[in-house]
């Protein structure tokens, strides 16, 4: 089964919440265990905050096969400076996610620069 829902948004804080809901909601419909949500909602939540453009933000959730990818872009933020960047032993963006997630990868379009995540999500039984 591949599900995929596409949000997109005004990058304002107060509405990285409705991106939530349409998280959960995906989890509850799959089952997912609330470790695998709350990585994810993690996850998302550091990507958004690195959102400091003005513009929307388009937020692809994607599931096929026990894994959950989720898109997010266009971000021109110096995301991907900030992804490659050595974070040693501070707790930046690539410590954040290397921790909750499974995969992490930047692609660019004419847009800008898409941030794809990457988690083995398990249904509870």
């Amino acid at each position: 089964m591949t599900d995929e829902i596409k949000l997109t948004i005004p990058r304002e804080r107060a509405l990285y919440g409705v991106a939530h809901l349409v998280l959960g909601g995906l989890g509850i419909r799959l089952n997912l265990t609330i470790e695998n949500l709350e990585d994810l909602q993690i996850a998302l939540d550091a990507v958004l905050d690195r959102a400091r453009e003005e513009g929307d933000v388009t937020i692809a959730l994607r599931v096929d096969e026990g894994e959950m990818q989720t898109r997010i872009g266009p971000m021109n933020d110096g995301i991907r400076a900030e992804l490659e960047r050595e974070s040693g032993d501070d707790v930046g963006l690539r410590r954040i996610l290397d921790a909750v997630v499974d995969g992490v990868a930047v692609e660019s379009d004419g847009e800008g620069d898409w941030v794809t995540l990457t988690k083995s999500v398990e249904a509870q039984s």
